[in-house]
């Protein structure tokens, strides 16, 4: 009996190994691009939140600093118009400082003990009567003897509206007799912030010295005077920044959610807080996936339609080249009337391998076909990706222009308003070569104020602050639109910097600073004229000449000023 051979297996079929093969190959590096794209995307936007929050607390602690400021120096300027002792005369300088600073509600004035003199608009008759000893915009400055900016609080004369206060002690030779005092609803200075902050998807905090809530947008579940420091870790920015690093909180949103926040402390020692929610992360990071993920299908439904495109059209090839090879075995007569010089043997054989041949030509023209269709997909997968850099392009764009205003507001002196050291500099820069050489001739006025020490002895620090800021305003003005610059080069020195051309008689620049000073008529009994007086040196240098030469005469003529007595100009 002959031995049975078992069926062999099945050899695996080519095509189903060669279509495993390119699904990996296309699918693997897709798969993978994706992954990595998500993962640069959500570093990239993270970094971006980031940095975005961290500017914009820092712009937002600015501009609350400049409006509470503001209104603070107002008030501190009516005290040190001096004591009205009639109630009607502090009724109508009330009344016109809410007619000139309309954010303010309402304010009083009162008196050592905290009897309230006058108060702008007048209290209904039903109003409660009482004083305001026991309020914080009173004990502070009669302490402190300084301006002050109040914690939150709720009205009670004229209603309960949530309410900070600017007051500033009135003074009479060195002892306290009384505040004028301004209170601001918190919707006069967060409305309008808040209201751009949420339109970047942003939420905004601002707390009091005892971390209680000033003001919460809609997306913080805070209420008015709730202390949030249970749940905030409060922090000073480092050296040099406005902001703290922006830090990830978990549950901080009111539906739920974490947030990337940034503090920024402001000069009445409130903090502003920046919240920036995970969400926004989340529905880019969406958006892109989104994207990814049909350009992926694209592209491989691209490879499976081309590849089953080519399969097909290989299958009919190789149909029509068995096909050939059995027609020319069994007409061997005609194809070797066609291929004469082959042997017999090698006549179909021949013949199957130049239908072959011409067959593989039209294959490769439909593969070079094929491929041009995948050039162009990567094309446009390209202009995706270059429209993806233009919009991150824009973007940084945009934190540049942040950055180059917050570098203003470091260029600028606080108490003035004048450009302060670095502002000097830089200004100097565009009118000279890193060699310090001047491009052009310039004029250098430095004026300081006489006997100042004695002024702020005997008038207080906030007068001396105050007069500071006349005189800043009063020769800012003689510069019209020139191109000069004012600086405050330290304490009650300062620096008036105007190219020749524009002031061909620099010594007649020096009289007329000269004169703006006297004609603020600050009294000063300390000085020889009974006013606030002020000493000027004028140096003029050329073109090529060391800019920091030019900086030194002008200084060595103030002191020669000095010591030539003092209110006057030398040159």
């Amino acid at each position: 009996m002959a031995d049975t051979v078992p069926d062999a297996a099945p050899p695996p079929s080519l095509q189903r190994k060669f279509t495993r093969a390119v699904i990996l190959a296309a699918v693997l590096p897709a798969v993978g691009l994706g992954l990595a794209d998500q993962v640069a995307a959500y570093r990239s936007q993270t970094q971006y939140l980031r940095d975005r929050v961290e500017v914009t607390a820092a712009l937002s602690g600015a501009a609350v600093d400049e409006f509470v400021q503001a209104k603070l120096s107002s008030v501190a300027l009516l005290a040190d118009l001096g004591t009205v002792v009639k109630a009607d005369g502090w009724r109508a300088r009330l009344g016109e400082l809410r007619e000139r600073y309309p954010h303010f509600i309402s304010a009083l004035v009162a008196d050592g003990n905290g009897t309230v003199l006058a108060t702008s608009p007048e209290p209904p008759a039903n109003a409660p009567s009482s004083g305001v000893r026991d309020r914080e915009y009173f004990r502070v400055p009669q302490r402190s003897h300084r301006p002050y900016v109040s914690d939150a609080f709720v009205g009670r004369r004229l209603g309960n509206d949530a309410l900070v206060a600017v007051s500033a002690p009135l003074m009479a030779d060195g002892r306290f007799m009384g505040v004028v005092e301004g209170s601001i609803p918190v919707s006069a200075f967060v409305s309008t912030r808040t209201s751009a902050i949420q339109r970047r998807g942003m939420e905004l905090l601002i707390v009091d010295r005892s971390h209680r809530v000033i003001h919460a947008s809609d997306g913080i579940p805070y209420a008015f005077l709730q202390d949030a420091g249970d749940r905030v870790a409060f922090e000073d920015p480092v050296s040099g920044r406005r902001s703290t690093p922006a830090v990830f909180m978990s549950d901080v949103m009111r539906d739920g959610r974490g947030a990337w926040m940034s503090q920024a402390r402001l000069e009445s020692g409130w903090t502003l807080i920046v919240f920036a929610p995970e969400t926004e992360l989340w529905s880019f990071l969406y958006r892109r996936a989104l994207t990814s993920f049909g350009i992926m299908t694209l592209v491989l439904l691209g490879v499976w339609f081309a590849y089953r495109w080519q399969m097909r059209r290989f299958n009919a090839a190789l149909k029509r080249l068995v096909e050939s090879l059995g027609g020319l075995a069994a007409d061997g007569g005609n194809t070797i009337s066609r291929i004469a010089s082959l042997p017999d043997e090698f006549q179909p054989l021949g013949r199957a391998i130049r239908d072959l041949s011409q067959r593989l030509e039209s294959t490769n023209t439909d593969l070079q076909a094929s491929l041009q269709e995948q050039r162009n997909l990567a094309l446009s997968l390209q202009d995706s990706l270059q429209q993806t850099e233009s919009e991150v392009a824009a973007r940084t764009a945009e934190l540049q222009a942040a950055v180059e205003a917050l570098d203003r507001l470091n260029q600028t002196d606080a108490l003035t308003g004048c450009l302060n050291r670095r502002g000097l500099q830089k200004r100097l820069s565009s009118w000279s070569d890193d060699r310090g050489e001047l491009f052009e001739p310039i004029t250098a006025i430095a004026f300081d104020v006489d006997h100042f020490k004695a002024y702020n002895d005997r008038y207080g620090h906030a007068a001396g602050d105050t007069a500071l800021r006349r005189l800043a305003g009063a020769v800012s003005g003689l510069l019209d639109d020139s191109p000069g610059c004012l600086a405050r080069s330290g304490g009650e020195e300062f620096l008036l910097i105007v190219p020749t051309a524009t002031c061909p008689d620099a010594t007649s620049l020096g009289i007329a600073v000269c004169e703006a000073a006297r004609r603020l008529s600050i009294p000063h009994q300390d000085s020889a004229t009974g006013m606030m007086t002020i000493s000027v040196g004028v140096a003029q240098g050329r073109a090529g000449e060391d800019v920091a030469t030019v900086l030194i005469a002008a200084d060595e003529a103030l002191y020669r000023a000095k010591h030539a007595g003092r209110n006057r100009v030398e040159s």
